[in-house]
């Protein structure tokens, strides 16, 4: 017979079935080895890459190569954390270009050990239940991360906690050094916008704009891979001026009839473009004890390079107001050292004195935090005009201000309770938004246990579960028992200015109400007020959108009035330029050591931080830092429902169990029924009694 009929009639027999099915099995996971896919049904989604992170990865121009270096045999719970990292590189591996490399090392073998020295990592001693005996191992638990010439190393990783956050901002913090304008799908514009008519007035340094500017271009083109193009502008018409102010917030130049010079205006200005989004770099006409001059020109190279940073990195400066008794950054029990620590790792702070100048530009979003003194009017119309251009602004606004003296002290006198007025109301009124001089007190609060004595609640530190912060917006969504401290209500005007919109991102229960007079924090001195007394109160707001300016022309001391036939600047925005976006929480409290923790484990540390993330634009990054969150209690029910629940459990269920039972044992009768009238004969059927009878009486 012929071989090849031969196999093909095994084929087609039984025979061949068994050996078929193993072939089948080889080919199947030699093919999902490949082309696999997964389900995450987790409800963080913990086990799913973020599109940041998968955007990060994607477009990796140079090559990225993560070491790994963990021990085997963990005990538990560690062993589930080099799991989580191995299934989480998978998946990075999987969302990555061409360059992202992944490297284990088996740390059992002295050579890899000495490398994971080198590299800097160390060792971290685990506690191992063995045979009923708790003893100390000592593990690897670190991985390296190499691109370009940059080393980061994240060591000591005992907590599957905001793993992937970190991972991806350190990977996007070595990018973005390495290149600023890495993977930009078009090249970023910057223009100069320089009105001839000005060339009339004889300002100091006019005929050397154009050559300085462009040379200045040419050393940040070399520096950023030949991605930015130039051109100048001379906007001369009236309308075109007008709208050059009016999209960028450039200063106006206005000037009168002089001589045989008509009154005109005029601008000058340098801006940096990419896609919707721009930056000004400061450049400006002012004027001197021995005339007008042009200021900027000395400092382009580093205002171009401060715009580009901001314009195409998420910033990683942040302005921290200073000068009106605001939480200290070097005080880690009453200031906000531990603030300062939280946000360190993508953020620095940048202490601002608004008295002495405009806010640079490579600062997208300003903190204050804590004010007790008043703002001047200079100082407010530059915060006026930051949020007006786009910038973002996270306000912690206390209604009191807590003045112990010495000499009460002494005596055992609490302290005094004072108003704080800072101005800013000015703002916020103009934004539609106003922060009330009152704590807010909640039924729902932390509770302080004493040994041997009955728990005392705190009501001026709210404590807010599910019901209380926002689950829709990425600021407060996946955190609960977030605690705040004597915070204050934020409330929101019926009528909101025109292109904003408000967000309640945190508000206390049902059972809150207001303390405003004969202040005291006292917890025996607090009297809970009848129901009808009391309801949530609004903690914490965000408005985003085109802000109104408060002033319709700078305060007097920056005016530059000229003389007939002078120069007059006008730099005031009315309206909007940008989008911006501003927090304000009713709280500075909540900064400080008394809540928030160093590492930002607490879930008001990654409150306050969700906003700072949102302000600067790096939204995204919010869910990994929550993903980890591991307290996630059930809803607060009222007594009736947990009766309910535990009369259900106790008795419903036993009931349940003996009911389907019972269900069961009738269906298996009915079934044997219908099987014997299908198959008996009638006769029989109405015989088989008898029959039986007979029988048992034979036996």
């Amino acid at each position: 017979m012929n071989p090849l009929k031969r196999l093909i009639d095994w084929v087609k027999g039984p025979k061949s079935d068994f050996a078929l099915f193993i072939v089948l099995v080889v080919l199947l996971n030699a093919v999902g080895a490949r082309a696999f896919f997964r389900l995450d049904l987790t409800a963080r989604h913990s086990y799913s890459l973020s599109s940041v992170s998968r955007e990060t990865v994607k477009t990796l121009e140079e090559p990225l190569g993560v070491k790994v270096f963990f021990s085997d045999q963990l005990p538990a719970p560690y062993n589930s954390v080099a799991r989580y990292l191995e299934d989480l590189l998978v998946e990075y591996k999987g969302a990555g270009n061409r360059y992202l490399s992944v490297e284990s090392f088996d740390m059992s073998k002295a050579e890899n050990q000495q490398l994971a020295s080198g590299y800097g990592l160390q060792m971290v001693q685990l506690q191992e239940v063995k045979d009923n005996e708790v003893g100390i191992k000592n593990a690897w638990m670190g991985m390296v991360i190499v691109y370009a010439d940059g080393i980061e190393t994240l060591d000591g990783l005992t907590s599957s906690d905001g793993l992937e956050y970190r991972i991806t901002t350190t990977i996007g913090k070595m990018v973005a050094k390495a290149n600023t304008l890495s993977g930009l799908s078009e090249k970023v514009r910057m223009t100069l916008y320089l009105s001839p008519g000005l060339g009339n007035f004889g300002i100091s340094g006019f005929d050397k704009v154009k050559s300085e500017v462009a040379a200045a271009w040419g050393r940040a083109n070399a520096k950023n891979l030949e991605r930015i193009d130039f051109a100048t502008l001379e906007p001369a018409a009236p309308g075109d001026v007008d709208a050059l102010v009016s999209r960028y917030g450039l200063p106006k130049i206005s000037w009168g009839k002089s001589g045989s010079a008509e009154e005109g205006s005029g601008v000058i200005g340098l801006t940096l473009e990419y896609g919707d989004r721009f930056r000004t770099v400061p450049l400006s006409v002012s004027r001197g004890l021995f005339g007008y001059g042009i200021t900027g020109l000395d400092s382009l190279d580093s205002g171009i390079a401060d715009a580009l940073q901001a314009l195409m990195t998420r910033s990683s400066k942040v302005g921290y107001v200073t000068g009106h008794g605001e939480l200290s950054l070097e005080d880690a029990q009453t200031g906000a050292a531990n603030f300062s620590s939280v946000i360190s790792d993508l953020y620095e702070f940048q202490s601002l004195d608004l008295s002495s100048g405009d806010i640079p530009a490579n600062i997208a979003s300003v903190v204050i935090n804590g004010p007790k003194t008043r703002f001047s009017e200079t100082e407010l119309y530059r915060l006026d005009q930051f949020v007006a251009r786009g910038g973002s602004l996270l306000l912690f606004l206390d209604p009191f201000e807590e003045v112990q003296d010495q000499q009460m002290a002494m005596y055992g006198l609490p302290p005094a309770y004072n108003p704080v007025d800072t101005g800013l109301e000015r703002l916020l009124g103009a934004w539609g938004v106003s922060v009330k001089p009152a704590y807010v007190l909640d039924k729902t609060c932390y509770t302080a246990r004493q040994q041997g004595a009955a728990s005392v609640p705190l009501y001026y530190v709210p404590l807010l579960g599910n019901s209380g912060m926002n689950r829709k917006n990425p600021i407060s969504r996946g955190l609960t028992e977030v605690l705040m401290l004597a915070v204050g209500e934020v409330s929101l005007a019926e009528d909101l200015p025109q292109g904003v919109t408000a967000t309640v991102l945190a508000e206390s229960s049902r059972e809150s109400w207001l303390m405003s007079e004969n202040v005291s924090l006292s917890p025996y001195a607090m009297r809970v007020p009848p129901s009808d007394q009391m309801e949530s109160r609004k903690l914490a707001v965000l408005l985003e959108g085109k802000f109104p300016s408060a002033y319709t022309a700078p305060p007097e001391e920056l005016a530059q009035p000229g003389a007939d036939g002078g120069l007059v600047s006008k730099t005031a925005v009315a309206a909007g330029l940008q989008a911006g976006k501003v927090v304000i929480m009713g709280s500075s409290a909540i900064t400080s050591g008394s809540v928030m923790d160093e590492k930002g484990q607490q879930p008001v540390a990654m409150f306050v931080r969700n906003a700072l993330d949102y302000l600067n634009g790096n939204g995204d990054l919010i869910d990994m830092r929550t993903k980890g969150l591991s307290r996630n209690p059930l809803k607060a029910s009222s007594g009736g429902v947990k009766a309910a629940v535990n009369a259900v459990n106790l008795y419903g269920l036993p009931f349940l169990v003996a009911l389907g039972g019972l269900a069961a044992w009738r269906r298996r009768v009915a079934r044997r029924r219908s099987i014997r009238s299908r198959y008996v004969p009638r006769d029989e059927r109405e015989t088989a009694p008898a029959r039986g009878a007979e029988k048992g009486e034979s036996k």
